[in-house]
């Protein structure tokens, strides 16, 4: 929150990344047609592992998996070189960089600026690649995915898919960990197709010379300020909850207090959460609007241009609004 707030401090902040620069690296060149690919799956493989594994109620759980992370994340920064390694491969990285260009606080020749949120990604740099394209979908359907598990609309479709999975297939155990794996990936797959989808829409009816991969390219950064208003909506209760405990780590990091001290947010909060999702949504029809009149000098073809991606967008704004009104529920199977 406070990379999409006030900029991306995570580079001074990374410790793996002060490690990797303390000893001699860059044995190898980052292979160049990689690309952000690596981001992608390490994203993909991170919020799948907290999905079904118990990361967030058993603390050698996490510890197991801070210390995998770790070591391929060291191991990755040695053999190609900080830069190289946490500009394309670390998905947390990654994840802050995309963030962090939605905040209203930028650097820019060495002086911090302040602006509207949002205004950078008009003509931003920071989506470059097929594989940022896949990145920032993830980031939008991740949030998504992990908001819909947790109601009771979820439960009942991973519960059906457990049961319509042939029994003598594995344990009940496996198959929902089969069913968790297929709606993860099914869903995302159908995210990716439908922003891609929209972008052979936009160049048809917009009738232009530009590939599809590169108004693909184009329009995505506006879905960062979609996958911010998510993240602010559905984590905005669980910070004011737990703001009173992180003071307390942060204080006093060998010392937890026997019972540490959580707030309850009001009622309203629920609402405060729809009024993010749709405000993420206007900021990046905005940057679409913006990013329409830079790529066409004709004002009919801009607007025409923008449809199919709006149509994208309001489609994944519609989705998420309808999750945060569903009755919320413990995922089945991962006690």
């Amino acid at each position: 929150m406070l990379t999409y707030l006030l900029g991306n401090g995570w580079p001074v902040l990374n410790p793996w990344r002060t490690l990797a620069r303390a000893v001699p690296s860059g044995f190898r060149d980052y292979p160049a047609s990689l690309h952000r690919w690596p981001a992608v799956a390490g994203l993909l493989a991170l919020v799948w592992t907290e999905v079904v594994f118990p990361v967030s109620t058993v603390p050698s759980v996490l510890a197991d998996v801070i210390l995998l992370y770790s070591e391929l994340t060291l191991t990755g920064a040695v053999v190609f070189g900080p830069s190289s390694w946490f500009a394309n491969a670390d998905p947390l990285s990654v994840l802050f960089r995309f963030y962090g260009s939605m905040s209203p606080v930028q650097r820019e020749s060495n002086a911090l600026v302040v602006k509207l949120p949002g205004s950078d990604l008009r003509e931003s740099s920071a989506v470059a690649h097929t594989s940022d394209v896949a990145f920032v979908v993830a980031l939008v359907w991740e949030l998504t995915y992990s908001g819909f598990i947790t109601t009771e609309a979820g439960v009942g479709v991973i519960e059906g898919v457990v049961t319509t999975l042939p029994a003598g297939l594995a344990g009940e155990t496996l198959r929902a960990l089969l069913a968790y794996t297929l709606l993860f990936i099914g869903g995302y797959l159908v995210f990716l197709a439908g922003y891609q989808l929209a972008s052979h829409l936009s160049r048809r009816v917009a009738g232009t010379y530009i590939t599809p991969d590169s108004l693909a390219i184009q329009f995505a950064p506006p879905l960062i300020a979609i996958a911010a208003g998510y993240h602010l909506a559905h984590y905005v209760g669980l910070t004011v909850s737990l703001s009173p405990a992180m003071l307390s780590a942060l204080t006093s990091p060998l010392s937890p207090p026997a019972n540490p001290l959580v707030l309850s947010p009001p009622a309203w909060f629920d609402a405060l959460s729809i009024g993010f999702v749709l405000l993420g949504h206007l900021v990046s029809i905005w940057i679409a609007h913006a990013v329409a009149f830079r790529l066409f000098p004709s004002r009919t073809v801009a607007i025409r241009s923008q449809v199919p991606f709006v149509g994208v967008m309001i489609g994944y704004t519609v989705l998420s609004l309808w999750i945060l009104a569903l009755p919320g529920a413990v995922p089945p199977y991962l006690g």
